[in-house]
């Protein structure tokens, strides 16, 4: 497994992990997290999708269907190292996008390259309302 100095920069890491308020948990991809993320959309969405509709509809950045794959992973997780199981409602609660390291990562480096870049001219800061 990669250091995690070097997963907290590399954004193509696998997840493993998921922070959800402060608390880290593990992240287990397997057959039991695919079929709770059919049954989190049939309970939560009305919808009766199947693991390939969901698998693409993540690949489309659809935040339902990265909630009910991620939820799936953290329940086949924590049944794996035998920890108490969190409710949809728990989950969907403390759940950011900034739970998934690689996101928080790719948040911070896009928001840094937005602000603006200090003047040179130091003797003339731009005045309010000025770029």
């Amino acid at each position: 497994m990669a250091d995690k100095d070097i997963r907290g920069v590399d954004i193509t890491a696998p997840l493993d992990r998921i922070e959800l308020a402060g608390k880290e948990y593990p992240l287990r991809f397997d057959l039991a997290c695919m079929r709770v993320a059919e049954d989190v959309y049939e309970l939560q969405y009305g919808r009766s999708d199947n693991f390939a509709q969901i698998a693409r509809a993540v690949g489309q950045g659809k935040l339902g269907a990265v909630m009910a794959l991620l939820y799936g992973a953290l329940l086949s997780g924590i049944a794996a190292e035998k920890k108490e199981p969190m409710t949809w409602d728990e989950f969907a609660e403390k759940f950011r996008l900034t739970s998934i390291p690689a996101v928080r990562e790719l948040i911070m480096a896009r928001l840094t390259e937005a602000l603006p870049k200090v003047e040179e001219d130091a003797e003339n800061p731009p005045q309010a309302g000025e770029a």
